[in-house]
């Protein structure tokens, strides 16, 4: 009982957008089942921030009807789970038809600029995800339309900004190993 006291008062802090609340309910008592789903949903190297991000929009929308659905008939973490397995697993189908058709253009774009080419091919490949390639190849590579590109990739248009601003910070840190920078 005293769990499920402790719970309501979370979740009220939650529904408040009380940050404390809201920081603890997601990189507290999610963090475990992002984990989860980074290890047995994605398989493949994802940012836990991304998911929180996610998860945040997705609780957030229409005034955080999806969390006034828990009704506290079992522990928190149990329904944060089985909310957050199913709209991760669906998003990962969606990414999925998403890859299959997207393809890196820099052969186009690097055209008659052999040295161009090399270095944005090394560059872009020295990034650790698949999707801060994708994002920098068709934001700023192919300067295309934010809003279409998060529509391809499934998530928001905030997220893919998120997305953009890491995928930057880490293409800096590759040049600066490159070139010899020590901070």
């Amino acid at each position: 009982m005293a769990m499920e006291k402790i719970d309501k008062v979370l979740i009220s802090g939650v529904l408040l957008d009380n940050e404390q609340a809201i920081r603890q309910f997601f990189f507290e008592e999610c963090k475990p089942i992002f984990q989860y789903i980074i290890r047995k949903v994605y398989k493949y190297q994802i940012e836990e921030d991304e998911l929180i991000s996610e998860f945040y929009l997705y609780l957030k929308a229409n005034d955080w009807h999806a969390l006034r659905q828990f009704e506290f008939r079992s522990s928190l973490k149990t329904w944060i789970s089985s909310v957050a397995v199913p709209f991760f697993t669906k998003k990962r189908a969606e990414l999925m038809i998403n890859e299959s058709s997207e393809h890196l253009i820099t052969e186009q774009i690097t055209d008659g600029y052999p040295l161009f080419e090399k270095d944005m091919k090394n560059l872009l490949n020295g990034l650790k995800f698949d999707r801060y390639r994708y994002v920098i190849q068709a934001l700023i590579l192919e300067d295309r339309d934010p809003k279409k590109v998060a529509a391809e990739m499934g998530i928001t248009v905030n997220n893919l900004y998120a997305i953009k601003c890491r995928a930057l910070q880490h293409l800096k840190k590759i040049i600066e190993k490159e070139d010899g920078y020590m901070p």
